[in-house]
């Protein structure tokens, strides 16, 4: 089973708001502190490399979920870059839609969406005797194998 997803008109919409509310902070820092002018140019500006360093990341990434011959693999690539998180189903410990209240110390988000945790699942993993934690946008269907196949291993 394999899924493929990319950031969509949503997410660029609220980019672009995000945008003009980081304009009219920095207008107000410069109006408010004309002796600071300078100073509040470059926090507009940090904040504008900010914003779209986080968009750019998630809406110019094409995201590949798969689930096969008992593996999962998160994969997001930007241009020629590859990150990918690879585990052993057998290895999964929780798969849910609800955020852990004490996450585990290594999380890897690979979802689509700065802004939206909709459809955002959380899966707690082993790997190397060290508990992880994926963040990424799998459908339903694919949760439920996944946690099916948790649930086996646990057995």
């Amino acid at each position: 089973m394999e899924e493929t997803k990319t950031a969509g008109g949503k997410e660029f919409v609220f980019s672009v708001l995000w945008a003009i509310l980081i304009l009219y902070i920095g207008k107000y820092l410069i109006n408010v502190l004309p002796d600071w002018k300078v100073i509040g140019t470059v926090v507009t500006i940090i904040m504008f490399c900010v914003l779209g360093f986080f968009v750019l990341t998630r809406y110019a990434a094409i995201y590949t979920y798969t689930f096969k011959n008992d593996r999962f693999k998160a994969n997001r690539k930007i241009g020629y870059r590859n990150k990918e998180v690879d585990f052993a189903a057998s290895s999964i410990r929780v798969v849910t839609k609800t955020r852990p209240s004490k996450p585990p110390k290594k999380v890897r988000n690979m979802r689509t969406s700065v802004f939206s945790t909709k459809n955002t699942w959380y899966i707690i993993y082993e790997k190397n005797k060290e508990r992880n934690m994926l963040v990424c946008d799998i459908s339903k269907n694919m949760a439920d194998k996944l946690r099916s196949r948790a649930d086996k291993a646990g057995k």
